[in-house]
């Protein structure tokens, strides 16, 4: 499988305009690994500004509102994930665990969340 950064970078503008506070219904592994991506490369791209003298603290500032933006689409985006492996929202608090779950196949018929999402 190949890593497709238009698709990555459409599931990440979607997820932050449509779905930006949406915790119901499901997310394919694939959508949920590309928003992470994504997610990855704003944070680090941030950080090495951050790094540059006299103009660290401005573009520290801005990264620290970029990440507090994303918290919520990022939530939710988790959330949708367990949805699609049939587990409760809650399971995203529990730490490491929560890594393991995002990274199992969903549920391939129509499941409590919902029905399966797209395939791409």
């Amino acid at each position: 499988m190949t890593y497709d950064f238009n698709h990555a970078l459409s599931v990440f503008v979607d997820t932050v305009m449509k779905q930006y506070a949406d915790f119901e219904g499901r997310t394919s592994r694939r959508d949920f690994w590309h928003y992470v991506s994504i997610a990855l490369l704003i944070y680090l791209g941030f950080n090495i500004l951050a790094m540059i003298p006299y103009l660290g603290a401005i573009f520290s500032l801005v990264g620290l509102l970029v990440s507090l933006a994303l918290l919520v689409p990022g939530i939710g985006i988790s959330i949708r994930r367990m949805h699609d492996i049939d587990q409760s929202g809650l399971m995203v608090l529990i730490p490491i665990y929560n890594i393991y779950l995002a990274c199992q196949p969903g549920t391939t018929r129509t499941n409590r969340f919902g029905p399966e999402p797209r395939k791409a």
